[in-house]
């Protein structure tokens, strides 16, 4: 399993606990430095503002060099292909330093029971907004 898989199931499993502990959850991040460690973080606001303030400080991480992965999450709603109302999701941005990106989305619910119960994540191949295109030296 590569970097970019273990960082989408570690972006959505942070997700889901941040969710199941709070019955939602701010705009948060995990960043990968050059050295591989891994560094948890949340936006200090939520919704466009939280998302916005956290995509430029990596963009400007990344510009540095300082980073090797970031996997940006925020909770989100979406309307499934063919559906008529919007749904909650997880939706997340995982890219790595070499510029390949993908973004998933997995939507959940709450079951009768009041249990979050989560669809299977649609993961799709993105442009890279942190680390944008590189050209080698």
């Amino acid at each position: 399993m590569g970097e970019l898989s273990r960082l989408v199931g570690l972006v959505l499993d942070v997700a889901k606990s941040a969710l199941e502990g709070q019955g939602t959850f701010l705009p948060g991040s995990i960043a990968v430095d050059a050295a591989g460690k891994y560094a948890i973080g949340v936006a200090p606001h939520g919704g466009v503002d939280g998302w916005t303030l956290l995509t430029t400080a990596f963009r400007q991480r990344a510009a540095a060099e300082q980073l090797r992965a970031v996997a940006l999450y925020r909770d989100v709603r979406v309307r499934e292909r063919g559906a008529s109302e919007d749904v909650d999701a997880i939706h997340a941005v995982v890219e790595l330093a070499s510029g390949e990106a993908v973004q998933v989305f997995q939507i959940y619910r709450k079951n009768d029971a009041g249990e979050i119960v989560y669809d299977r994540p649609e993961v799709e191949h993105a442009p890279s907004v942190i680390f944008g295109r590189r050209t080698p030296p």
